[in-house]
């Protein structure tokens, strides 16, 4: 129970809804826009509900997007002192401090300490709840009640066209929040590599696909192979054969005419083609995996989360993103490379862009 004998829930109020931001995005369609004014982010009351509902559930990974720092020679001696062995109380109160951020920094995943800065250590509200519930349940659910103090609002810093920088903290190594919008689902298996850094990405098993259509890499874009009409011919009678099977479904009309429609349009719009590209074909391939997915979900009603297994790793998807800005540095180092793929090259430069802007040197 070391960081509750450190941090108080206040050292955290100025980031605590980024973790509400990271958490809607798991389970809403919406863009940012929708995002912040999303009740459940702006509302501080509403917030509070909102993530009370999620420690209940022991949801902890969307509480890292908050994240303090403190210098624990500021701390009183004596509460050091009961954070380390006999044997070392008798130390100088800064080498006590060094030793307890040490301490700290060995036990915590993902907190964070730097030799520059020997008495600091940077912790996120995760720790500070999994600490709390550890200490007493009672207090741990009271912590979300006193969430709704706290009426910070989100302010995003910069934008770029796929990523937002929708927080920054400046102190010792810094701490940075990316919304991260229309990358493909092959992009962020690359991204949630670096392990340092956390992550709430838009979830396939609550929120509907229809919307999220495939990315498409520009090298397939400009693919100057051409197909006849009898490539896509297949293709289209399948999908209109699945269309067909969902018009009968017993499922809510609104779901039933977002899926029937779509593919009708679809099949109308390539139907008119004499010839496809290789980028057409990529999209009839995701639009039958998509009509396989309405099938499955409404006439086999398998879950959603079965069912998207069907579906292309390079649908889009959204995800938010934060770590320190040494380990967001670390990352943009890696991903500006020119080896690195062309979606996450890019994602990497406007972060790059964006801590720029705020005078950060990367």
């Amino acid at each position: 129970m070391l960081i509750t004998q450190i941090f108080n829930l206040e050292d955290f109020k100025d980031s605590i809804p980024y973790t509400a931001i990271g958490a809607r995005t798991c389970y809403s369609s919406g863009d940012l826009d929708y995002l912040l004014n999303d009740p459940r982010v702006a509302s501080r009351e509403e917030r509070a509900r909102f993530l009370s509902k999620l420690g209940n559930y022991k949801h902890f990974s969307v509480f890292a997007h908050s994240f303090a720092y403190k210098d624990l020679t500021e701390l009183e001696e004596n509460t050091i002192d009961t954070c380390l062995p006999e044997t070392m109380r008798t130390l100088p109160k800064k080498d006590k401090a060094t030793l307890l951020a040490l301490k700290i920094a060995s036990t915590k995943f993902k907190s964070h300490y730097n030799p520059e800065y020997p008495t600091v250590i940077g912790v996120s509200l995760r720790h500070y709840l999994e600490d709390m519930l550890e200490k007493s349940e009672e207090e741990y659910y009271k912590t979300f009640e006193k969430m709704a103090e706290f009426d910070i609002p989100i302010k995003p810093l910069g934008f770029r066209k796929n990523v937002t920088l929708i927080g920054l903290i400046r102190d010792y190594d810094g701490y940075a929040v990316f919304y991260v919008d229309n990358i493909s689902r092959t992009m962020t298996h690359q991204l949630v590599r670096h392990t340092a850094l956390n992550y709430s990405q838009r979830s396939q098993r609550y929120v509907r696909e229809d919307r999220n259509l495939l990315v498409i890499p520009p090298s397939v874009k400009e693919s100057g192979i051409k197909f006849g009409k009898e490539y896509m011919s297949p293709y289209l009678k399948l999908i209109e054969k699945y269309k067909e099977v969902v018009e009968k479904a017993d499922i809510k009309e609104d779901l039933k005419n977002t899926a029937v429609n779509r593919m009708e349009k679809f099949v109308k719009e390539y139907g008119k083609k004499e010839e496809v590209s290789l980028e057409d074909i990529y999209s009839l391939t995701d639009q039958l995996c998509e009509a396989v997915y309405d099938l499955s979900v409404y006439t086999g009603k398998i879950k959603r989360e079965d069912a998207r297994f069907i579906l292309p790793h390079g649908r889009k998807t959204t995800i938010v993103v934060s770590g320190t800005v040494s380990w967001i540095k670390d990352f943009i180092l890696k991903r500006t490379d020119p080896h690195a793929q062309w979606e996450i090259q890019i994602v990497a430069k406007q972060m790059k862009e964006l801590l720029e802007e705020q005078g950060i040197d990367v």
